[in-house]
């Protein structure tokens, strides 16, 4: 880009930019607008300047904030790999740790604390479909030039991708090209305006009309309408932003674990007022207070959903680390990679499957032999491996306690220690909390209430009336802490067999874990103890430096982790179980075709505990997941667009288990 194009798009951007900014209500913290091409990698440093000095030009309150949706078309594997490695060139300049990878989707990354900007991979118009109907809509669109190439234009700017868009976006959205002057007797261009206008948009600098076309602007309220229908059976798939102006109080979280310090640092990012009800005296006192914790994708042979989610929620996790250490917050952590081996033939075959059913980006995960092995670990492997180049191992209460920390900085947050909320209880539009833990009398007293709140208490989740029907179950693991010594403290990376096992940090490994189910106590386990130093001997019964793992000093620390039948997390809106089996009561003794109520469950809002939402289920792998359905739990509760796809968000919701069969016309 030459010095005068980039000057153009500076100031076209910063005009724009600087007009939104003055027409931004009060109650709005956050400036949503879209971009479609990017032409060089000067395109991302140009919308954060424009903004920068947008800001800097407005008398709006310091805490506004810009969310961009980019597009980049692009659905060849080379296509993808090329277009990845130049928005890591971008990035590079802002954080030298983010990593885009070339995968399908939605890929969110906080280019600083005000500018939030969603990379998305793939076919544009599938991805603009799976894209939530949210309330805070795109305001504005900005489309490079090279978007109006005959190769581009045609597939752009047609109706069925223009109507996505305009669903996406507010009413008075205006549309504009962005990097140079245009010739305006270029057929692509005029072509590609008149498809604009007939969609709904207002052209900048081409259009003189002032408003909208009514009849364009019904359609995209019908598509709206029909993706709300469309998944009416998972409840609203956001909540509106001026009910949200009508409740300005604190929102609740129970729980003071990974997943609860993300949420609360994504709403106070988001300007909203947190209490946090932590029952412990220590934040990330049960399932994430281990010292180390391994972070790496859960990959499947197939690469399907569950796949496709934990890539794009490992990335996204490493990228929070990050940008809070940059913040100046301390989290032990070291991103030196994992290894992953078969500890049998059953795994090993599992393993090869993985491997082999899937060509997976190099930056996630590729295969290496035995003496590529060893060399990356530093120790004796004597097996091939599948290798994350980008996991590693985080200290899983430094990071809840950074994030809780961030989020004191950056807004008003109350955090309460030692208080156990026992039970909670819907009254008008408010939900009341109870303690016994902080009365003299043991009787259970009234400590808040929010007309939003959400249960994030990890083991706990499942004790509260409204949520016990959540399909999860609680798993013991005990992790043991081994002293550094002998060929073991040559250890370079994680390593997971049989077990996992950390390189040193202070002077300490950490092997483990086990893994009982309907736990009856938190008590340490002699037993899990000595299994745990077997692990390794187990899975390299060739070498010799498993031999030093000595947990004989029987240094351990247990945690309950909550799991899900298919893996996924639960994140969204509370199911109303009591409502939902008295509806399918009914159905039972009705004399309906199956048929009829397919269609009913298929159609009709799924009951829901209005303001209650949960958010759980993260198994072993809260590193790797909990900070991008956090996010998304954030964005959904605000109104805003989520950084995962529709599919994902009902894999993800609550009540998933007990709709697929009624949507199937099977029995609960």
């Amino acid at each position: 880009m030459s010095k005068s194009t980039n000057l153009f798009s500076l100031n076209h951007y910063k005009q724009h930019l600087v007009t939104l900014t003055e027409t931004t209500s009060l109650t709005e913290i956050v400036i949503h607008i879209g971009q479609i091409g990017l032409t060089s990698v000067n395109d991302v440093l140009v919308v954060v300047d424009a903004f920068t000095q947008a800001k800097q030009l407005s008398d709006k309150s310091e805490s506004l904030r810009l969310h961009l949706s980019l597009f980049n078309p692009t659905t060849t594997a080379v296509e993808l790999e090329d277009y990845a490695s130049a928005l890591i060139k971008i990035l590079s300049q802002f954080n030298n740790e983010i990593i885009i990878a070339p995968i399908i989707g939605c890929q969110r990354v906080h280019i600083q604390q005000d500018i939030v900007i969603d990379f998305y991979l793939g076919n544009m118009h599938s991805l603009l479909k799976s894209a939530s109907n949210i309330s805070q809509m795109i305001r504005h669109w900005f489309a490079c030039s090279n978007t109006l190439t005959p190769s581009q234009s045609d597939h752009i700017y047609q109706q069925d991708l223009l109507w996505q868009l305009g669903r996406l976006s507010s009413n008075n959205a205006q549309f504009s090209f962005y990097d140079k002057p245009l010739d305006t007797k270029n057929n692509q261009l005029t072509k590609a305006i008149k498809q604009l206008e007939y969609t709904g948009f207002l052209v900048a600098d081409f259009c003189s009309e002032s408003l909208n076309d009514a009849i364009a602007l019904d359609e995209r309220n019908a598509l709206r309408q029909q993706l709300q229908h469309e998944f009416a059976y998972q409840g609203p798939l956001s909540i509106n932003v001026k009910q949200q102006a009508q409740h300005p109080k604190s929102i609740g979280i129970i729980g003071g674990g990974i997943a609860s310090a993300c949420l609360a640092l994504s709403l106070i990012e988001r300007g909203q007022h947190v209490v946090l009800y932590c029952k412990d005296n220590a934040i990330a006192d049960g399932a994430s207070g281990n010292k180390q914790g391994a972070i790496y994708p859960l990959l499947t042979p197939e690469n399907g959903p569950l796949s496709q989610f934990f890539q794009h929620a490992f990335l996204y996790s490493r990228q929070r680390v990050n940008h809070l250490i940059n913040l100046g917050h301390n989290i032990s952590h070291d991103f030196c990679g994992v290894l992953q081996t078969g500890f049998d033939d059953k795994t090993t075959t599992r393993l090869n499957k993985i491997i082999n059913g899937y060509q997976w980006p190099r930056n996630i995960a590729y295969a290496v032999d035995a003496k590529a092995a060893s060399e990356l670990a530093g120790v004796e492997i004597n097996t091939a491996a599948f290798y994350y180049p980008a996991g590693g191992w985080i200290c899983p209460y430094e990071f809840a306690n950074a994030c809780l920390a961030q989020a004191k900085a950056s807004g008003n947050i109350e955090i309460r220690m030692n208080c156990k909320i026992d039970a909670i209880q819907s009254n008008a539009d408010q939900w009341q909390l109870y303690s016994a833990s902080l009365s003299n009398d043991n009787q259970a007293k009234l400590v808040g209430q929010h007309a939003k709140l959400v249960v994030a208490n990890g083991a706990q989740l499942t004790e509260f009336e409204q949520t016990t029907s959540i399909p999860l179950s609680g798993f013991r693991g005990q992790v043991s802490h081994v002293p550094s010594q002998g060929e073991l403290s040559q250890l370079k990376t994680v390593i997971c067999a049989n077990g996992y096992l950390t390189p040193a940090n202070n002077g300490q490994h950490c092997v483990g874990a086990s893994y009982i189910k309907n736990p009856q106590n938190l008590d340490f386990s002699l037993e899990e103890q000595h299994q745990n130093s077997l692990k390794m001997r187990q899975s390299f019964p060739n070498s010799q430096w498993p031999d030093d793992i000595d947990t004989s000093h029987n240094e351990a620390r247990v945690g309950i982790r909550m799991v899900s039948r298919d893996h996924f997390p639960v994140m969204g809106i509370c199911p109303d179980m009591a409502e939902l089996n008295h509806r399918y009561q009914q159905q039972l003794e009705s004399k309906d075709k199956p048929s009829l109520w397919q269609s009913y469950w298929q159609q009709t809002p799924a009951p829901i505990h209005q303001g209650l939402f949960v958010l759980g289920g993260f198994g072993s792998r809260g590193l790797s997941s909990a900070p991008i359905v956090a996010e998304s739990l954030a964005a959904q509760m605000c109104g805003e667009i989520l950084p995962i796809s529709l599919l994902t968000q009902t894999l993800l919701s609550p009540n998933r288990m007990w709709m697929r069969k009624l949507l199937k016309g099977k029995a609960i």
